[in-house]
């Protein structure tokens, strides 16, 4: 009879149909387990790019207020004592050739000596405010801005109003001062930070992308993931390499003035010394006291070129041939040093 052969069957199908369920819960958990894992190593690698990114951002804003710092000091200090000395002395004349050998018309010094000063009074009137009132990324945008545009821009208003303003219009700058890409802190950039040509979408939420029950499906979702986590990643270590180029080039920047500021102070000292003993008449000084005046004035002009020098343009780029620049005026120091 058949009968008996029935739960068998049944038997037999229900075991397959367990063998089955064990296939696919086995997959299931397998399938939850590589997602999550894949996850984990995208979130490490995607978190050490960006922290590293930060470092480099953190730096460059660092580098930039010091650099801004630095050039409010030597306005105030050593380009004011230039200012107030050299203004004393009557009848200049640095036509003769033993004191030069390029002709410098009266005019241009005047000229010269009324936008330093100008420079020099915005800069005091920020260091007497303190620069803690260069708050919301000034004192950067000092440091990252040529002199002679953010003391233009500042012809209608206050230095400090201006240096605010700049540091918000400016794309990079924003960004620098503004927060994290997590928080969204890009200033004018938005939802994304363009840096040096490199667009930085927000920090990814890949923990989000792990469910509960991760199926296949998730899993070759993850795997799509990894494309756009390592995309995003060689985004993040360009910016950084940018960043890094960019403090770079800013310290170069900052020493080269620092090395110039020196200079300029002890050649300040000598010609008050000059004052002092042969009075303010440039016609009574022998030679060589007459080209201490002039070494003066030249020192000045290369610091007024070295502040006026933009690091990054309006929108936020290393402007290039920035070194040749810095080269051309270390010929300039080293002549001086030789006569």
């Amino acid at each position: 009879m058949p009968l008996p052969f029935i739960p068998l069957i049944v038997a037999g199908a229900a075991a397959a149909s367990a063998a089955v369920a064990g296939k696919k819960g086995y997959d299931s958990y397998q399938n939850m387990k590589e997602t999550k894992e894949l996850a984990e190593s995208l979130e490490s690698k995607y978190k050490r790019a960006y922290r590293n990114f930060e470092t480099k951002r953190d730096e460059t804003n660092t580098t930039f207020e010091e650099y801004g710092r630095l050039k409010l000091e030597i306005l105030d200090g050593a380009m004011k004592d230039f200012v107030d000395h050299f203004k004393q002395i009557k009848h200049v004349n640095f036509n003769g050739e033993a004191v030069t050998d390029k002709f410098v018309a009266n005019s241009e010094i005047e000229k010269f000596i009324l936008n330093v000063e100008k420079q020099v009074v915005k800069a005091g009137q920020v260091m007497t405010a303190g620069i803690a009132s260069l708050a919301g990324g000034g004192l950067a945008a000092m440091g990252a801005v040529g002199a002679t545009t953010t003391f233009a821009a500042a012809s209608t208003g206050t230095l400090i109003t201006t240096l605010s303003g700049i540091a918000a219009q400016n794309a990079t700058l924003a960004f620098l001062g503004g927060g994290s890409l997590a928080a969204g802190g890009l200033g004018v950039a938005g939802g994304t930070l363009v840096l040096g040509g490199i667009a930085l979408a927000p920090a990814l939420a890949i923990g989000s992308l792990i469910f509960a029950s991760s199926t296949e499906k998730k899993l070759q979702e993850m795997y799509a993931k990894k494309a756009e986590v390592n995309t995003e990643v060689q985004k993040l270590k360009s910016a950084a390499e940018v960043m890094a180029q960019i403090t770079a080039t800013t310290k170069s920047m900052q020493e080269l003035a620092q090395s110039t500021q020196k200079l300029l102070i002890a050649n300040v000292n000598k010609m008050a010394d000059i004052i002092n003993l042969k009075g303010i008449d440039f016609r009574n000084y022998n030679t060589e006291e007459q080209i201490i005046i002039h070494i003066n004035y030249k020192l000045a002009v290369i610091i007024r070129d070295i502040l006026n020098t933009t690091i990054l343009d309006e929108k936020g780029k290393l402007l290039p041939n920035l070194q040749s620049v810095i080269t051309a005026e270390k010929q300039k120091i080293s002549s001086i040093k030789e006569a």
